[in-house]
């Protein structure tokens, strides 16, 4: 009889937790949805800066200043602490906000620079970029084409 009501109490725990577990996931709905869908881990970010940046109405600020970290980090000194496998996030993350201080980023720039430095993250940069900036042409209506062209000789 004991051992039923234990058993009872155990699976309640499970329920209870099961509950809690599914409602603390943050809605979906909240999250401003890009015009294209961008796939893949850089794609999450992206939409998820694009998402943030829209909120604020800086999209294009953010736009700029993605396109200037992506130029910090080609600096040998930041790129040779910041990409190195080996080198601690704590160190990175200081690196990365040293770096961005001087630039005077938004905030929403700097969050997700530490975010990436954060989670080990950094060497997608360029990758994430791209995805933010593949979002913006859609957001801009711009769209990719190639033009062929034949003379006649």
């Amino acid at each position: 009889m004991m051992a039923a009501a234990a058993a009872g109490r155990l699976s309640l725990k499970v329920k209870l937790a099961r509950q809690l577990s599914t409602t603390a996931a943050r809605p979906v709905s909240k999250l401003v949805k890009p015009p294209i869908q961008v796939y893949g881990l850089e794609g999450r970010y992206a939409t998820a800066l694009y998402s943030a940046a829209s909120k604020q109405k800086k999209l294009d600020q953010v736009e700029k200043e993605l396109s200037r970290v992506w130029t910090l980090l080609k600096d040998p000194k930041l790129s040779s602490v910041v990409m190195n496998p080996h080198t601690k996030s704590t160190v990175k993350q200081k690196a990365v906000n040293d770096a961005l201080a001087k630039e005077k980023m938004s905030p929403i720039t700097v969050n997700l620079m530490n975010l990436l430095a954060e989670n080990g993250r950094l060497r997608y940069t360029p990758d994430i970029v791209s995805a933010f900036g593949k979002i913006m042409s859609a957001y801009r209506g711009e769209v990719v084409c190639t033009v062929t062209t034949a003379q006649v000789s």
